[in-house]
């Protein structure tokens, strides 16, 4: 249901996008929320600084962000290279790039300089916000952080997750294949033609994110690891920053939770609930609402 819900919200999307070009020439771009109660918030209003799922971008985002204005809150979703966008460079990340990330950064700042930061991640975005967090500390603007799912260790995360979760991980694979590598096919043999028909042929999530590590700038996954697992950057986040994870999620696994984190972590706080699967926490009578979002 909260796919279906997901997905139809997402066609009523008002959004703003704001394009920008990375040194090397790559897209990127910002979707601002644009409702009439975003609009007619004050320019200091707080930001909600939004990081998408795996495969997501501003209109998939949709479903987090559309209660925001109500709330008080102007949103945006950073859109990471190839996320509902055309490859101009022959590269991606499918955790993001930190470097992106702080063109981004600047870039809300610049639009609205006396406005509080605010960060939150969805599902890999949570990975992404914790690596940008971690690796800037004390020198990011963003004074606080939510990481909502999180897989925590990427190199242990989805081992198993095509086995337990046939269903979740087909989806899942094809989505990226379909973001990163349809249309695309011509721009990607540039830098790796092998590493391009690795990832057609990948059959599941894991698969995907060892063959694409190419396209990062990375030999292989172990060194791809060392510079994009958040697990080594939690230790230097400098804000109060909230991890949020639901037992009954399908994707990140609850046995991959490290309940001792936290509590040896500075600036960090776990919620793990009993149900609220991934990303989705819906609630009202037909799960119209959002808990995550509040």
């Amino acid at each position: 249901w909260f796919m279906v819900k997901s997905k139809l919200l997402s066609r009523g999307a008002r959004l703003q996008r704001q394009e920008m070009t990375a040194p090397d020439g790559a897209l990127l771009s910002i979707d601002w929320t644009d409702d009439d109660a975003t609009r007619a918030l004050p320019a200091d209003a707080p930001i909600m600084i939004v990081l998408h799922t795996v495969t997501g971008s501003g209109r998939e985002s949709w479903h987090f962000t559309r209660e925001m204005g109500r709330m008080g809150w102007r949103s945006c979703v950073f859109n990471r290279v190839g996320n509902g966008m055309p490859l101009k460079t022959p590269r991606f990340n499918v955790m993001g790039e930190v470097d992106d990330t702080k063109l981004q950064v600047a870039a809300v700042q610049a639009k609205y300089p006396n406005a509080f930061l605010a960060m939150a991640g969805l599902s890999a975005g949570s990975g992404h916000l914790v690596n940008y967090l971690g690796k800037e500390s004390v020198r990011s603007p963003v004074g606080a952080g939510l990481s909502l799912c999180p897989a925590y260790d990427i190199e242990k995360a989805f081992v198993s997750l095509a086995d337990r979760f046939p269903v979740v991980n087909r989806v899942i694979v094809r989505a990226m294949k379909a973001a990163w590598l349809e249309g695309n096919e011509d721009v990607l043999k540039q830098r790796d033609p092998e590493a391009l028909k690795a990832c057609q042929n990948a059959k599941t999530m894991f698969e995907i994110f060892g063959a694409a590590t190419p396209f990062s700038g990375f030999k292989d996954f172990s060194s791809y690891c060392e510079v994009n697992n958040p697990m080594n950057f939690y230790m230097n986040i400098a804000c109060p920053t909230l991890l949020l994870n639901a037992l009954d999620d399908p994707v990140c696994l609850p046995e991959n939770i490290p309940m001792e984190l936290a509590p040896t972590t500075p600036n960090c706080s776990l919620l793990v609930t009993k149900t609220g699967s991934h990303i989705a926490y819906s609630d009202g009578g037909f799960g119209q609402g959002q808990w995550m979002a509040r």
